[in-house]
């Protein structure tokens, strides 16, 4: 009796648990997954892949961008993240609104040939910068103003390192990103929106070198 009492607890605080995260992740809104059971299931799968999301799988060769040297610490504490990698978003320190359609703004503005905006392979539902007819370089997250950006090796590290981002907890893992796929905290400020226009401009150049 007292066995059969603790699994039935034990499978009651599962069931409440699974309850709690499939409304946490639902509330996260769109992603590259269907928002149904079936899409929750699946990526709590991936969780369990997940990497360390403040160190590099790849070293990296060469010298950081040159328009990265300056590149200032970010201030305050890192933003707090979702633990669901799909779709990865902050949960906190979000953009208001003014700042959201400045960054959105610099995105459009570095959209010109051979660049140019489509809808983001990864996150289906959202406009990305792109090479024309090449690789996906950064999209926008409407609902909280974070980004994930392609970057070189060097200038990842850099930017994780100085509080800007943190790597997707599957880059290099699974689903086809790269192992430079990183998360851009939302800019608070519009001041934070320049500086974000440099690390944009640094992936720009390296979707350019095709390195």
């Amino acid at each position: 009796m007292i066995g059969a009492r603790v699994l039935a607890a034990a499978a009651a605080g599962a069931a409440g648990w699974a309850v709690r995260d499939y409304r946490k992740w639902r509330s996260l809104g769109p992603g590259g997954l269907p928002p149904n059971v079936a899409g929750w299931i699946t990526v709590t799968g991936m969780r369990l892949r997940g990497r360390d999301r403040f160190e590099p799988l790849e070293p990296g060769e060469g010298d950081v961008s040159r328009i990265l040297l300056d590149l200032p610490p970010r201030d305050g504490q890192r933003p707090e993240v979702g633990p669901h990698p799909v779709p990865h978003r902050v949960l906190d320190q979000h953009a208001p609104e003014p700042v959201k359609a400045a960054l959105q703004a610099v995105v459009a503005e570095l959209a010109v040939p051979p660049l140019e905006i489509r809808t983001s392979g990864w996150e289906k539902h959202h406009d990305a910068l792109c090479v024309r007819g090449g690789p996906e370089i950064a999209h926008v997250h409407p609902s909280d103003g974070s980004m994930h950006v392609v970057l070189g090796a060097v200038d990842a590290r850099v930017v994780v390192k100085r509080r800007w981002g943190e790597y997707h907890p599957l880059a290099g893992v699974m689903l086809g990103l790269p192992a430079t796929y990183t998360l851009l905290y939302p800019p608070r400020t519009l001041a934070e929106v320049e500086v974000l226009r440099v690390v944009l401009t640094a992936a720009v150049e390296h979707a350019g070198s095709g390195t």
